[in-house]
């Protein structure tokens, strides 16, 4: 057996293990505090075709991804609590981490995974911070900075710590995560970010700042000298509903420096980038059901990448999918930046069902070299999205969306290009 198979088999043993060591801990403590038990488990499944080449003779893709959860947490006293979920995400007929066939074989697929896993304080001392130490989801605002992207097979989480002070007013969170950990005894290579998010709860508004950390200064066996990265991001959110009117903006700016290279030669690169993003919306019924909405989601680029800064903003931790459009062409700015600018609108197009169309007109920030010469066309995309829960258990949502690239960055000869799902969650 392989080294690869044999610590696999071990990290899967692992997993499953400590859902049932969990639960039997738990029995085994009852004697002394009889905790409060939550179970949950959800499972989804998304069809996806897909077509996103912009050649019409280019194969189609057909594929079932499928995510399941199973969940236990549990109050321990009034104070304490901890949060298991484990989760196996599969693409249906797909390969094992072997390269064995994983649907209809008999072999399973080794594909349990701790997903989350954290302790709890509510709070250390009298009405003090409280604390939050694992594996855990993080989510900001409206997940344009840091996201646990749910709409991935898979989803974003984080190592480390949390510390939150809840007040009357505000809720301030603090948050060391580690992106990266090498644990070397010669020179401090890891990746670590730090953090702090203010909630003002009477305005809607959120403030933040924090520094990512990358002390790698290896690049191979040579020592550089210089940190890979040293990022300050400055930002906030606000997000609030005015009667029939809602308005959501996000705003950072990020300064710092980072490791660049010639490939002969390391040096410093100063940072100086942005984010804007607005959204003003308007309900037309008194539930808020049918509403009309525009907005601009705008990153920066960099107009003259030879120079001694970088002013292409970098996307950090968002969920993606929920920004963009729903096709995804534009998960990252590049050095050009995006600015993608949306009209929304949603109604109920019967009882239980909610239809919601999305138009965004893509274009860079910064002029690229297209096709023709400099430019910043990049194409327009609709999304078309309906939802129901009339299936009693079953939350069902369908979405069709198509993509008009422009000649500029495509070329002439550049076909429409289309995707359409369909998912069923279910869970309790």
């Amino acid at each position: 057996m392989s080294t690869f198979r044999s610590n696999r088999d071990g990290r899967v043993t692992a997993a499953r293990g400590l859902l049932v060591a969990f639960a039997l801990a738990l029995a085994a403590g009852g004697a002394y505090a009889e905790p409060d038990l939550d179970v949950d488990a959800q499972v989804r499944a998304r069809q996806e075709v897909s077509h996103k080449s912009f050649d019409s003779d280019a194969a189609t893709q057909c594929f079932m991804d499928l995510r399941t959860r199973l969940s236990v947490g549990a109050k321990l006293e009034h104070n304490t609590k901890i949060f298991v979920q484990l989760q196996d995400s599969r693409r249906l007929g797909g390969m094992d981490a072997f390269g064995q066939d994983q649907s209809g074989a008999l072999n399973d697929g080794h594909n349990v995974d701790v997903h989350q896993a954290y302790l709890a304080v509510d709070e250390l001392w009298g009405d003090g911070p409280g604390l939050q130490l694992g594996r855990f989801e993080l989510n900001l605002g409206n997940q344009r900075v840091f996201g646990a992207v749910g709409w991935h097979n898979v989803g974003r989480v984080w190592e480390g710590a949390s510390a939150v002070l809840d007040r009357d007013g505000f809720e301030a969170r603090g948050f060391w995560l580690k992106r990266l950990e090498l644990n070397d005894p010669v020179v401090n290579r890891d990746f670590d970010i730090y953090g702090l998010n203010t909630r003002l709860k009477n305005s809607g508004a959120e403030i933040f700042v924090f520094l990512e950390k990358d002390a790698d200064r290896m690049d191979g066996a040579v020592d550089t000298g210089i940190d890979a990265l040293s990022r300050l991001n400055l930002g906030a959110y606000y997000g609030r509903k005015f009667e029939a009117l809602d308005i959501i903006l996000n705003a950072v700016y990020q300064s710092g420096k980072q490791r660049v290279t010639d490939g002969a030669t390391f040096a410093e690169e100063d940072l100086a980038a942005y984010l804007v993003t607005f959204e003003a919306g308007y309900a037309l019924d008194d539930d808020g059901k049918t509403r009309l909405a525009a907005g601009i989601d705008l990153s920066s680029g960099d107009a003259d990448p030879a120079d001694d800064t970088c002013k292409a903003y970098d996307n950090l931790y968002y969920t993606g999918h929920k920004f963009r459009g729903f096709m995804d062409y534009f998960l990252g700015s590049g050095d050009a930046g995006l600015m993608d600018l949306m009209l929304r609108a949603r109604t109920p197009i019967a009882h239980g069902w909610l239809l919601k169309v999305d138009l965004h007109s893509f274009s860079t920030a910064e002029d690229y070299a297209g096709t023709a010469g400099a430019t910043k066309s990049l194409g327009t995309e609709v999304d078309v999205t309906v939802a129901t829960k009339r299936i009693e258990g079953v939350a069902l949502t369908a979405g069709a969306s198509a993509f008009m690239p422009s000649e500029d960055w495509r070329g002439p000869d550049a076909d429409t290009a289309f995707w359409f799902y369909t998912m069923f969650t279910a869970g309790f």
